[in-house]
């Protein structure tokens, strides 16, 4: 089985309400994104909006903002469980990664999909998970599976064998199937040939907001990773 996290990326309260509904019971986790304006010419809710949701799903935040070390405070106070934030617009990632520790979160840098991994083994050793952008960041149901992630994956898996890679933007069956290939296409020595220690999770948005049986789109895309 393969981790697949609703991803919801929405304007206001209501419509935020309205997507997690339909995942209600049948997601343990959430993926929030947020965005500022600054980052992306549009904004989204903010983090405040989750002190208003009864909890049963763990909540992520992805920071498509300027400065996410600056909303770790706002996004802790939310109950957040995790944040991953954008590089591109990140003054200080070692603040960003040690806070996000410190608070006891989950932490994940990522990377839009025209940002090369520039550095990420100088931090890969303190994270739990990187995120990489299989379409632009912040475009949600517009744009198209990027097939130059592809590549990423595989640097990342060149980098660290056991940290956790995320990809977000424009996913379905066929694209997810890829990213499994590239994932494994890294040669491994006979005593790694037990792929559990490599992990992969997949920020689905449109296929499975858009799905006919949420349900039933949920169970054939964590099936993909059955092997």
């Amino acid at each position: 089985m393969v981790e697949i996290v609703p991803a919801i990326l929405e304007k206001d309260a209501t419509s935020f309400e309205e997507k997690l509904k339909k995942v209600w019971g049948e997601a343990k986790k959430v993926q929030v994104d947020i965005i500022d304006g600054k980052f992306a010419p549009m904004e989204t809710i903010e983090p405040e909006v989750l002190l208003n949701i009864d909890t049963i799903v763990d909540f992520e935040g992805h920071l498509i903002v300027e400065r996410p070390e600056d909303w770790i405070e706002r996004c802790v106070a939310a109950g957040m469980t995790g944040l991953f934030g954008q590089v591109e617009m990140m003054e200080d990632v070692v603040k960003f990664v040690a806070d996000t520790q410190s608070a006891g979160l989950r932490v994940g840098l990522a990377y839009d999909i025209d940002t090369p991994l520039t550095d990420l083994e100088n931090y890969i050793n303190d994270l739990d998970a990187v995120l990489l952008m299989s379409a632009k960041a912040g475009s949600q149901g517009v744009n198209e599976f990027d097939s130059r992630v592809l590549d990423k994956i595989k640097q990342v898996r060149k980098i660290n064998k056991r940290v956790v890679i995320v990809v977000d933007g424009g996913l379905d069956v066929d694209s997810i199937k890829k990213c499994f290939a590239a994932e494994w296409a890294e040669e491994l020595s006979e005593d790694e040939l037990d792929r559990n220690f490599g992990k992969m999770e997949f920020a689905v948005g449109s296929e499975i907001f858009e799905a006919v049986d949420i349900k039933e789109k949920l169970e054939e895309l964590e099936s993909l990773g059955a092997r």
